[in-house]
C-alpha cells in the first residue's frame, strides 16, 4: 500500500496538468475564433449599404505602430455601432465581443495617448460600408495576433498637411501683385482679337448710315 501511494499521486498530478492545459488551449481557441465567428455574423446581419464612421490611420502611415494607432478609435467606432441597437440585439452582443477583445488588446498596452497625439495629423475620418468596414476590423486582428508586443518607439512621419499646402502653393500662385485670372493668357489675347472684327464691323455700318443721307444731300 505504501508503494502504491506516489503511483496514485503522479496519476491524480498528471490528470490535473491534462484538465488545466485543456481548458486554457480551449480559451485560447474561442478567443482567436469569437472574432471571426462575430464579424461573419455581422456581416449578414448589418446591412450591406450602411455606412459606418471610422477614424484610423492607414497601414503604410502606421507601420509596426498600426495596431496600437488603432484599437482605441476602433474601439469608439464599434462601441457607436452597437448604440445603435436594442439591448436583446444578437448585432449588439456580437460587437461587444469585439469591443472586450480590444479592450483586452488595449490593456497590454502602454503611452497610448502619447502615440495617438504624435500620430494625430494622419487621422483620417470616413465613412466605410458594412463589407468595407469589417475586412478592415479583421485585418486588425489579424495583425495584432502576430504583432502583440507595441515597438519602442513610433515615430510619425511629416503630417500630409504641410505636403498638400507646398503642392496647392505651387499649383496656384496666390501672389498680390499679380491680378487674378479665370483664363490662360493666351486664351485671353485670342478673344480680344476676334472681338476687333465685330467692333470694326459695328463702326463701318455706323459710319455708312451717317454718310448716307449726307449724299443723297447733296445729289
Amino acid at each position: 500500500q505504501k508503494r502504491s501511494n506516489p503511483i496514485w499521486i503522479r496519476v491524480c498530478v498528471h490528470l490535473l496538468l491534462c484538465i488545466t492545459l485543456g481548458v486554457q488551449s480551449s480559451e485560447f481557441g474561442n478567443t482567436v475564433t469569437d472574432d471571426i465567428t462575430s464579424i461573419s455574423l455581422l456581416k449578414q446581419n448589418i446591412p450591406k449599404d450602411y455606412k459606418i464612421p471610422v477614424k484610423y490611420v492607414p497601414k503604410e502611415v502606421g507601420g509596426m505602430c498600426w495596431v496600437a494607432l488603432n484599437v482605441f478609435h476602433l474601439e469608439l467606432s464599434l462601441q457607436g455601432l452597437a448604440d445603435k441597437f436594442g439591448s436583446i440585439s444578437s448585432n449588439k452582443y456580437n460587437i461587444s465581443i469585439l469591443i472586450e477583445m480590444l479592450k483586452e488588446t488595449r490593456y497590454h498596452m502602454k503611452n497610448l495617448e502619447a502615440i495617438t497625439y504624435d500620430f494625430e495629423c494622419h487621422y483620417r475620418d470616413e465613412q466605410w460600408q458594412t463589407g468595407h468596414y469589417f475586412h478592415f476590423v479583421e485585418d486588425f486582428f489579424k495583425t495584432a495576433r502576430l504583432s502583440r508586443d507595441l515597438p519602442e518607439e513610433c515615430d510619425p512621419p511629416p503630417c500630409p498637411t504641410a505636403t498638400m499646402a507646398a503642392t496647392i502653393t505651387t499649383q496656384y500662385p496666390t501672389s498680390g501683385n499679380e491680378p487674378l485670372r479665370f483664363l490662360p493668357e493666351v486664351v485671353e489675347r485670342s478673344l480680344l482679337s476676334l472681338l476687333v472684327i465685330p467692333i470694326a464691323a459695328v463702326m463701318f455700318l455706323f459710319a455708312w448710315k451717317v454718310s448716307c443721307p449726307l449724299t443723297q444731300y447733296t445729289t
